[in-house]
């Protein structure tokens, strides 16, 4: 039987002998275009979507459309492609060592915990200033993860004099300190 036939008529009940028959018929294909793709990618991964795109092409295939080879060949190719890609975009994306040498730690060094220590209470020392009482207390709501219904419970006020309370806190936080 033709590619053609084999891939056209996959309803009948030997379809799965069909498509073993294609599979090993572009199986040489499929190896060879993983060999040229292979320098940017993993070759096993091109040949697992290399075969997937096979499958894909076998259940996608319209006879009236040309040739199974062709598109076969298309798909496969495309496919292969797409991982290569994938791939160069990945090795674009990680670190050398010498790259990881000059990276810092997350953590703070104690140095650094100190001046974020001083910064934090020159910080609440302004809010202090700055912020009325229920703006403060509604705004240390928000920084707790309180939703503006519970801090409006909890001060004994509406949620919408919360809302305001905290647009206000925030607005005057944000022309005091920019960086924040």
């Amino acid at each position: 039987m033709s590619d053609e036939q084999l891939a056209g008529d996959l309803i009948s009940a030997d379809s799965a002998e069909k498509i073993a028959e294609l599979i090993s018929r572009y199986s040489d294909l499929v190896f060879s275009m993983a060999g040229r793709y292979a320098g940017t990618a993993d070759y096993e991964e091109l040949v697992s979507d290399g075969l997937d795109a096979l499958l894909g092409a076998i259940a996608g295939f319209d006879q009236q459309r040309g040739s199974f080879a062709a598109f076969a060949s298309v798909c496969i190719s495309n496919r292969m492609k797409n991982t290569a890609d994938k791939a160069a975009r990945r090795a674009a994306h990680t670190v050398s060592d010498s790259e990881l040498e000059t990276l810092q730690s997350p953590d703070p060094t104690p140095e650094e915990l100190v001046i974020l220590r001083e910064k934090t209470a020159e910080m609440n020392r302004q809010m202090g200033v700055l912020l009325t009482p229920l703006e403060r207390r509604c705004l240390d709501g928000v920084i707790l993860g309180m939703t503006y219904a519970q801090i409006a419970e909890k001060i004994g006020s509406e949620r919408k004099v919360v809302d305001n309370a905290v647009a206000r806190a925030r607005a005057k936080l944000r022309a005091h300190f920019p960086d924040f």
